[in-house]
């Protein structure tokens, strides 16, 4: 229990019932359960951890000293993430061997909050959409997700009770819907990206993998270096909640669309009636936006890489650079300015509500030649909103399914807790 849910970890830490070596060894042994099928990790150093255990628990013993929230826990860090004296190579051939001399903003906020990283999580190729090598502990033939998706795998398998991942597009909310943890991407800029392989810097995210949203809150709170209560209220009282289909409802099976009908039903009958108002204007068609977006800035960030060495790179990454060469200046220009218009506009309509219902993903995980469909992802990443996605029972096949809550920026305490009131409700499935 303890190894997979961080509040519990945390606390029990703190009242002795158990210890931050014990949490470790833990782990590591789900590590040698599952790592040789999951291949979550592209880094661990076993004798490191321990250490760092042990130096934990002295702290813990010596009583005089003030504790981290996250003390003694063990988390994952995915690889574009630098970490002093430990490789960062991005998940590509372009940067094996890299070891960086400091690590990134995010790094020191969880380490100085206490964590121990145990690892460094697989990333797809350069954070895009060439598959890792990491499979879904659900079942192996298929995908994690991506681009996070040893973070997400590693969580779901319960080697750590908690990791980090980022999102450009659907990085975060994708890998953990398929993974069927919950995964939470915080407003735009709330949390830290220096230090972070940049990919498309109007859009780059940082996000968190955990198995419960009281443990996304101690996450982000660490993260951003902030008190606990500026992230976690617990979960609303029956939240005031919307429900929308966007354009790209159809793309979903029959099996999510149905389940994402049985919990806006479920949810209503908990709490009150939930609300369908139309999308704000432009919104329904802003995934083009994002695609150009990230393909323009790509340009100057991976694609400054690849240049480097191009036959080290995938022909999908590649492409995608080719693709944001050809787009013209002014066109970016006008991606820009029609994201600040939808900001604006969806902060003005979502603020009335505790969060949004809306799909996160298109079906259970397809098989490990993709990564999946972003799709039920970028609109709400365009707008820099923050988002949480909660496991919804399993599909046909066996496999996760998931909801998706999003509020307008700045509201994340809100929606997590509203998210917490509906992971309450749906609990069972």
């Amino acid at each position: 229990m303890y190894a997979e849910d961080l509040p519990a970890a945390a606390r029990a830490i703190r009242r002795g019932l158990t210890s931050s070596r014990a949490l470790v060894e833990a782990c590591l042994r789900r590590y040698d359960e599952r790592e040789r099928d999951v291949r979550a990790f592209a880094w661990l150093d076993r004798d490191r951890a321990l250490r760092l255990a042990d130096e934990a628990d002295a702290r813990t013993r010596g009583g005089g000293e003030r504790l981290g929230p996250l003390h003694g826990l063990p988390v994952g860090v995915k690889d574009i993430y630098d970490t002093a004296g430990i490789p960062t190579e991005n998940g590509s051939a372009l940067y094996a061997g890299r070891v960086p001399e400091r690590s990134a903003a995010a790094v020191a906020a969880l380490e100085d909050g206490g964590a121990i990283v145990i690892g460094k999580t697989v990333t797809t190729e350069l954070a895009f959409f060439h598959p890792g090598p990491t499979r879904n502990p659900h079942d192996t033939s298929r995908t994690p997700g991506g681009s996070s998706q040893g973070s997400a795998a590693a969580v779901a398998a319960g080697i750590v009770p908690g990791a980090i991942g980022s999102q450009t597009n659907g990085s975060v909310i994708r890998p953990a819907a398929y993974c069927g943890v919950v995964g939470a991407k915080p407003t735009y800029g709330r949390i830290p990206l220096e230090g972070v392989m940049p990919f498309a810097p109007t859009l780059d995210h940082a996000g968190t993998f955990t198995r419960t949203v009281e443990g996304a809150a101690w996450m982000c709170a660490a993260l951003a270096r902030a008190p606990l209560e500026d992230w976690w209220a617990g979960p609303a009282a029956a939240p005031r909640l919307a429900a929308i289909r966007t354009k790209d409802w159809d793309l979903a099976s029959d099996a999510m669309r149905a389940r994402f009908q049985q919990a806006v039903d479920a949810l209503a009958a908990a709490g009150r009636p939930i609300e369908w108002p139309p999308v704000p204007a432009g919104l329904d068609d802003a995934v083009p936006v994002l695609r150009a977006i990230m393909a323009k800035e790509s340009v100057g960030t991976i694609g400054r890489a690849i240049a480097r060495d191009p036959a080290k790179a995938s022909a999908v990454a590649r492409a995608l650079v080719e693709e944001g060469a050809a787009i013209p200046d002014a066109r970016y220009r006008e991606t820009l300015h029609e994201r600040d218009r939808l900001i604006a506009a969806f902060a003005a309509w979502a603020s009335p509500y505790d969060g949004v219902l809306t799909l996160a993903i298109r079906d259970e995980a397809p098989t490990a030649e993709t990564t999946g469909d972003p799709v039920f992802c970028s609109r709400w990443t365009l707008v820099g909103a923050p988002a949480v996605t909660i496991p919804l029972g399993r599909g046909p096949s066996g496999l996760p399914l998931a909801l998706q809550l999003v509020g307008a920026p700045g509201d994340d305490r809100r929606v997590l807790s509203a998210a917490a009131w509906a992971e309450k409700v749906v609990a069972a499935w």
